[in-house]
């Protein structure tokens, strides 16, 4: 991150619950928040939050999960631009690095563990990026 990010002063935050476990592959863990922290990182104004806890079943039998949510303080994206860029090779702004591939990566790969990935407006008046997975 430091090199892709060194000419920005930024502040990342993170709080993680130690008993949140992914049921999956480390790789795919690492590729998915890879693309969701260098995005972050990308478009933050100067502050990132990182946010990692274990979802309480609502019912008896159902798989637990993780939630991961990586927040900026950038400028967001409206709702048709949050459902263009979760698409494969979408990139809203030409002048900034990457190849439109990271996010549809975090779709794909949450999906294959029977996870999704959710683009709102974070509390920091950026992007909030939502991750759930399943937990061990």
């Amino acid at each position: 991150m430091e090199k892709i990010h060194r000419d920005k002063n930024l502040t990342i935050d993170v709080h993680a619950d130690d008993k949140a476990q992914f049921q999956g592959e480390r790789p795919d863990l690492e590729e998915m928040m890879g693309n969701l922290v260098d995005n972050a990182c990308k478009w933050a104004s100067s502050r990132v939050s990182i946010e990692v806890v274990r979802e309480p079943t609502e019912r008896a039998g159902d798989r637990q999960a993780v939630r991961i949510v990586v927040d900026d303080d950038g400028r967001g994206l409206s709702p048709s631009e949050r459902e263009q860029v979760a698409k494969r090779g979408q990139r809203l702004d030409e002048t900034k690095p990457g190849s439109g591939l990271g996010l549809s990566i975090v779709v794909e790969l949450a999906a294959l563990y029977g996870g999704s990935l959710t683009l709102g407006t974070a509390p920091l008046g950026g992007l909030r990026a939502e991750l759930v997975l399943p937990t061990a």
